[in-house]
């Protein structure tokens, strides 16, 4: 007989836990600085609390077709091709926490200018997709090349953490509860190979940057990036996002992230566009004040 307990013994030890943890209110501590993961509770009900933390979920697509046909060893090296960059490129951008979950993996931001940061790691990890990982699959296989790249999601929430598992052993980990990763993973879901899908609270500040916003000086007039995109599976005003295609310029992408990851927002070279589109606006609301003003003057308003 294995040396484990019975059955029956495994399942009233659980259900003396179960009835032990819903007794009591755990305590949530509300912490500031980056997010260290030594720091958090084990084996008591307290929980730390993480202001507006940046997700970023990046998915390996058509991961499930890549055994297709090819040797086991192949697709080990197309993982691991693939997924260390990525992890890598969170890291470069100062994720505070982060995790590999099979053929994905997220990280987590926070401090200044983290929403940023994550929004550049994401588009990041999307162009080494298609711009590195793609040519270099195209090249090893150019009669049956593996169509995959990375579908990359991107979500800000509070977040409350602990480690839930065994003590002192190898068997617990982390465990994250609030939107940011949850939102972030169905982001992911919901993109194709080579596309980023971020929330509202995201894609408002992707809106009041002009250096993530609009295409960049290279194009002969600057367009919008960025379409509005329904989030499936996300609540509320969080599924009102957005979606993007492109990647970095090769020649102004460095500039541009650096500017961004900085706090810049305002570019030069949109100062004609940004007054046009202001003065736009500006008529707009002079011809609505005359309409209303005609309206009272006659008597018609309400």
């Amino acid at each position: 007989m294995a040396d484990r307990p019975s059955v029956s013994e495994m399942l009233d030890d659980s259900e003396e836990h179960v009835d032990e943890q819903l007794k009591q209110t755990p305590e949530v501590i509300k912490t500031d600085g980056p997010i260290d993961t030594t720091d958090l509770y084990i084996d008591t009900p307290k929980w730390r609390k993480y202001s507006q933390v940046s997700c970023v979920f990046a998915d390996l697509a058509g991961s499930t077709s890549l055994r297709n046909g090819r040797w086991e060893a192949s697709t080990a090296s197309i993982y691991d091709a693939a997924v260390k960059p990525a992890v890598r490129i969170l890291a470069d951008f100062g994720a505070d926490f982060i995790d590999v979950q099979g053929d994905a993996a997220f990280g987590l931001f926070t401090g200044e200018y983290s929403k940023r940061r994550a929004i550049c790691a994401g588009i990041t990890i999307k162009t080494f997709g298609e711009r590195v990982l793609m040519p270099a699959l195209e090249k090893k296989w150019p009669t049956n090349t593996p169509q995959t790249g990375f579908k990359v999601g991107c979500a800000v929430s509070d977040l409350l953490a602990k480690k839930i598992g065994i003590s002192r052993t190898d068997h617990n980990a982390p465990v994250w509860a609030g939107r940011a990763v949850n939102y972030a993973a169905k982001c992911s879901q919901q993109a194709a190979a080579h596309q980023m899908i971020v929330t509202k609270p995201i894609a408002d500040t992707i809106r009041c940057n002009e250096y993530l916003w609009y295409s960049c000086a290279c194009s002969d007039e600057s367009a919008e990036l960025w379409s509005e995109q329904h989030v499936e599976k996300v609540s509320g005003k969080d599924a009102e996002g957005l979606l993007l295609t492109s990647g970095w310029c090769e020649t102004c992408g460095d500039t541009y992230c650096e500017k961004i990851c900085t706090g810049s927002w305002r570019r030069p070279d949109l100062d004609s566009k940004r007054n046009f589109l202001a003065y736009g606006k500006y008529q707009k609301v002079i011809k609505f004040r005359e309409a209303n003003g005609l309206q009272i003057r006659r008597g018609i308003g309400g």
